[in-house]
């Protein structure tokens, strides 16, 4: 509903629009959306950093080797792409190899 408050001559108008709360919460949500989309987009570099890792971060993350990396990198059991002699890797697919408990390991004893 829109209320046109222009009973006052030489002021401005005022217009008021009132909407639904279920509205309203959602007209919230989807600018929330868009600010977040917008401060990513300020520093792309940034977020890549967070969706991308390098061989450092992973051996800290995992607590391993660069050996045991190495291992891991030829049987398959982590995904990487290599980009000008240096190997990158997708934070997600780390986190699931964490998730999934580092695949199969030999049996001790």
């Amino acid at each position: 509903m829109l209320v046109n408050l222009s009973l006052w001559p030489n002021r401005s108008i005022m217009n008021f629009v009132t909407i639904e709360s279920e509205a309203y919460q959602e007209l919230l949500s989807k600018m929330d959306a868009v600010h977040r989309e917008l401060i990513r987009l300020q520093n792309p570099v940034k977020e890549l950093s967070r969706e991308w890792i390098d061989t450092h971060d992973v051996l800290q993350i995992l607590h391993i080797s660069r050996r045991t990396l190495s291992k891991y990198l030829k049987e398959g059991r982590i995904k990487y792409t290599k980009l000008e002699n240096k190997n990158y890797f997708k934070l997600q697919d780390i986190e699931e190899f964490l998730k999934n408990g580092y695949g199969t390991h030999k049996q001790l004893g």
